[in-house]
């Protein structure tokens, strides 16, 4: 059976290869966060049994635990936020979103409008810095919990304050899963990676990924909090009108559509992923919730193997993650008895017009621009690979280090700095990656004719997608090259690592004078090219013509497309690699 699931000639073999293998997510992470879940599962129901506080306490504990596991993997390579934060930030925040709800029940409008603004609030503090912006994740996560437990909290005090415990018995048990996923799951990196703070491009290049010169747009984070309010606000009517005691999906799916906006291209790829994805997960769900009688044991049984399998399968698809978690809600709630036909069919009305309304919202409402969202993304990844090719050639940092001293260690210390920001910066382009694939195989469907030759197939423009790629390419080999370093190489190496520098920053001074070819012409352009803004990447002004990536060097040799188109090009990591002892060896086969 093993021997078939590697074997990729087979349909099975294919599958495993692309949601099994390489795509799904490390047991180290199903293990810690499944066990997170159970964990914290079985330590409310004990609490239950002591203080006798409603059954929806529970459903709150799952889902604490399951998003703040969530946050904490996200987060934890890209913030050099304190990871006491969690503690301080979930509690006070939850008795805060636990008031809020008491004023729902008895103002209504007052209570949702609370609501949206105090989401919206959370969404805006991201422009204050990393940790803020980790802040606000966690800010938000008590009130989503609440929206989504089917059995409100009641009013006495003392559930007030079990919420609270459940809220630290949530940060606890993700807490110590995480530290356990740390110890299982084994290190790829080269040096142990120092937190670092987000890598800042140059003035020219961020003055490209904002799209406008400052002062001109609302920044990124004020756009995005204006259409969360907006999408909560309209959902909150739409569901006080259309599902009087049901609109959970509808909110849900509003929020999550709108949450980690990465541009109106991204919003919507996940509103169509959403769609699908609660729909399969929550219709095979509810039909198996009304096989099972209510506080049946084994819809608890159910509802972990759900999870397990969407935990696995979330790095393959966010599709396959938003069944298994859809799921999961419906299976709760049948376990509380709110099943049947009925509300099979209002759960996936509500899912379709939230993911209608936050899709809306991020388009029409102070749009983020995708191609504003990859400049800056591209604009990222060039300025650390500037920064970390600096410390290979000479063994230090271009730039004195912020924060508290660097531990001694020499080269292999400020090579783990550096290199924790590139990581960092590919971590961020690689989650566009997905949304710029689809937008290249819609548009290829689009061109496609009946009997067009595959030579004009093969002659299609570069597309955004293709300098993504290349860029991403560059992660093995670079790695590589950074475990093989322990002091400053040979002068032959330096060279070709000089080089290699001087084509990144030559990308990066073409994307600076790209942006300010796009905007003299911004005015006068009607036509729109590249993804999700005039002047995008690929069209007159972004970095597939002025600054691409590929054309001057070995990014192609390395996995990646070589002639994305570009004067200046990524060059080099396809063909050097130094190791201890001064051989040349070739990175095509690393």
């Amino acid at each position: 059976m093993t021997s078939i699931l590697r074997d990729d000639s087979t349909v099975l073999g294919r599958l495993w290869s692309r949601v099994g293998g390489r795509a799904a997510e490390p047991w180290p992470v199903v293990l810690s966060t499944t066990g997170a879940v159970l964990a914290t599962f079985g330590t409310v129901l004990e609490l239950r049994s002591w203080t006798g506080v409603g059954s929806g306490a529970v459903v709150l504990g799952v889902v604490l635990a399951l998003t703040l596991g969530r946050v904490r993997r996200r987060t934890d390579r890209r913030s050099p936020a304190p990871r006491w934060l969690p503690v301080v930030v979930t509690p006070g925040v939850a008795l805060l979103a636990s008031e809020i709800a008491e004023l729902t029940k008895r103002h209504r409008s007052a209570g949702e409008a609370l609501f949206a603004v105090v989401i919206s609030g959370a969404i805006w503090v991201r422009r204050f810095g990393p940790v803020a912006a980790r802040a606000g994740t966690l800010a938000t996560l008590p009130f989503i919990a609440l929206i989504i437990t089917p059995v409100p909290p009641d009013a006495r005090g003392m559930t007030r304050l079990a919420l609270v415990g459940i809220a630290l018995i949530a940060v606890a048990w993700v807490t110590l899963a995480g530290a356990v996923e740390t110890r299982l799951r084994p290190s790829t990196a080269a040096p142990p990676p120092a937190a670092a703070p987000r890598p800042t491009p140059a003035p020219a290049v961020a003055q490209a990924a904002g799209g406008a010169r400052p002062g001109r747009r609302l920044a990124a984070s004020t756009r995005m909090a204006a259409q969360m309010a907006v999408a909560l606000g309209v959902a909150f009517v739409v569901g006080r009108h259309v599902f009087t005691h049901h609109s959970t999906w509808l909110i849900l799916t509003a929020y999550l559509v709108n949450s980690g906006n990465r541009g109106r291209g991204d919003v919507a790829y996940r509103s169509g992923q959403r769609l699908a994805g609660a729909a399969v997960g929550t219709a095979t769900a509810s039909v198996l919730a009304g096989q099972l009688p209510a506080h049946d044991r084994w819809s608890i049984v159910a509802i972990f193997v759900l999870l397990t399998f969407g935990v696995w399968l979330r790095a393959a698809s966010y599709a396959y993650w938003t069944a298994a978690v859809t799921g999961v809600l419906a299976l709760l709630y049948g376990y509380y008895g709110q099943s049947g036909a009925s509300l099979l069919r209002e759960r996936l009305l509500a899912v379709a017009l939230g993911a209608g309304i936050g899709l809306a919202a991020a388009w029409f409402v102070l749009p983020v621009r995708s191609g504003d969202v990859l400049r800056r993304r591209v604009a990222d990844v060039l300025a650390a690979l500037t920064d970390h090719l600096v410390v290979c050639q000479t063994g230090r940092r271009r730039t004195p280090r912020t924060g508290p001293p660097a531990p001694d260690g020499g080269m292999r210390a400020a090579l783990g700095e550096t290199h924790a920001q590139v990581e960092a910066a590919f971590d961020r382009l690689a989650e566009i990656a997905p949304t710029l694939r689809a937008h290249r195989v819609l548009s290829g469907l689009a061109r496609w004719r009946p009997g067009r030759s595959d030579a004009a197939t093969a002659s299609r423009p570069p597309h955004p997608h293709d300098a993504v790629a290349a860029l991403l390419a560059c992660r093995e080999p670079l790695a590589a090259l950074t475990r093989d370093l322990a002091a400053p190489p040979p002068r032959w190496a330096g060279r070709e690592i000089a080089r290699v520098r001087g084509a990144v920053v030559e990308s990066r001074r073409a994307m600076g004078r790209a942006s300010a070819a796009r905007q003299a012409a911004a005015a006068s352009r009607s036509r729109f090219r590249g993804f999700g803004g005039s002047g995008g990447l690929g069209g007159p002004g972004g970095v597939g013509r002025f600054g691409g990536v590929g054309r001057a060097g070995g990014v192609g040799r390395a996995g990646g497309p070589g002639d994305v188109a570009g004067p200046a090009g990524i060059g080099g990591f396809g063909r050097l690699r130094w190791r201890p002892g001064g051989r040349r060896r070739s990175l095509r086969r690393v």
